[in-house]
């Protein structure tokens, strides 16, 4: 949930017209209240979205993006002997430079006889190497730029939801003015304090549950990995064995790049399974992957790593998931009770004050207050007979 306050600073947006000094006459206080109760319930509904909290999210790991990007694009052009793409020739569904990876390595594997072939791998295994790191690289490349392209959605869906909901809070900003003047009451006051509390625990909760989200994928990517691992026990086509090889690489490269993100996401939080260290031996692995399938001790080996790292990255989302949802996502819920109780307290008392201002008035009709009201835009303009 996020308090006007917090929208306008996020969105540069103007001081509030409650400022306007204008007073109603006359106030046709059930159309007056019918309006304002709307705008309430809409306010809170957008509220439960908490739209600004979303929208600072996604700008700060759009930042991260960005960054690993730019680093990695600086590592790929330094080498001499790859070809990368220009940043604005690249996008998430251009896969030439990865294909033409992928194509090096399966040529090599093929001219130098090394499917099946024990002492060639091991002959060639470093060769074979550092076109696989080339690879990684590119595919690390496509991976991010995928990200950048979902997290630049989340901004865009989260600015509409922040310009709605600060739209909102202006209009019920006039209506207030208008019948009630610029006072704000106490009840506001501390609503606006506990709305900015929750904020930033729900930004903190933001984070805790995309980290969910990239260990169980990271789960789910090092199952594939293996699966298809194992299946090239049984499989002895040169081509079938690539196409496996490749797979067994991809997913638990995907696994490991989620972990590593999950982990910076949370760099004060000390995860007891998949550390940086661990991480960073499976990415050296899946470098040779390619020339250590062919020799059995190393496939036997590798083997047991991915079996590991699957039953570790495992291990670690039911962690994180337990951990978030008995403490993390409780913490929100208590703030959420008390914002509850105050918004009720405070539109009752707005709608209290909102029947009395306009029983207190003589009733001629709505030509004063109520037709100001209407040139702003604040109550619906008459239909005509």
């Amino acid at each position: 949930m996020v308090h006007k306050y917090s929208l306008k600073n996020i969105m540069g947006c103007a001081p509030s017209s409650r400022n306007n000094k204008r007073k109603l006459a006359m106030v046709d206080s059930a159309e007056v209240l019918d309006t304002f109760l709307k705008l309430d319930r809409e306010i809170w509904a957008e509220e439960m979205k908490a739209p600004a909290p979303d929208l600072g999210h996604a700008m700060a790991k759009m930042e991260k993006i960005n960054n690993e990007i730019e680093v990695l694009m600086a590592e790929l052009s330094s080498d001499k002997d790859y070809r990368v793409l220009a940043p604005g020739m690249f996008s998430a569904h251009n896969t030439q430079g990865l294909d033409t990876a992928d194509d090096s390595i399966k040529s090599v594997l093929t001219e130098l006889t090394i499917n099946r072939n024990p002492s060639r791998a091991l002959e060639h295994e470093e060769f074979v190497a550092n076109l696989a790191r080339k690879a990684l690289k590119h595919r690390h490349l496509l991976w991010l730029t995928r990200k950048k392209l979902d997290t630049e959605e989340e901004i865009g869906t989260a600015s509409e939801k922040v310009q709605n909901l600060q739209k909102l809070y202006e209009h019920q900003d006039v209506l207030l003015n208008e019948i009630l003047g610029s006072t704000v009451s106490p009840l506001e006051h501390e609503l606006d304090r506990i709305r900015s509390y929750r904020d930033t625990l729900y930004s903190g909760e933001l984070s805790w549950r995309e980290a969910v989200r990239l260990i169980h994928s990271a789960s789910v990517f090092t199952k594939a990995g293996l699966d298809s691992w194992e299946a090239l026990a049984t499989t002895l086509t040169e081509e079938t064995r690539f196409s496996l090889a490749t797979e067994t690489r991809n997913s638990i490269q995907e696994a490991a790049l989620s972990i590593q993100t999950a982990q910076t996401i949370l760099p004060g939080v000390q995860f007891p399974y998949c550390t940086a260290r661990e991480i960073f031996a499976i990415m050296q692995i899946i470098e040779y992957l390619y020339t250590d399938l062919q020799v059995p001790d190393r496939y036997a080996h590798a083997s047991e790593v991915y079996k590991s790292f699957h039953k570790r990255s495992t291990a670690l989302y039911e962690w994180i998931r337990k951990l978030t949802e008995d403490t993390i996502q409780k913490d929100v819920q208590v703030v959420d009770r008390q914002i509850s109780e105050l918004a009720s307290r405070l539109c009752q008392q707005r709608s209290d004050l909102i029947r009395s201002k306009g029983s207190a008035q003589p009733h001629k009709g709505v030509a004063g207050g109520s037709s100001t009201l209407k040139q702003n835009g604040i109550l619906p303009l008459p239909r005509p007979t």
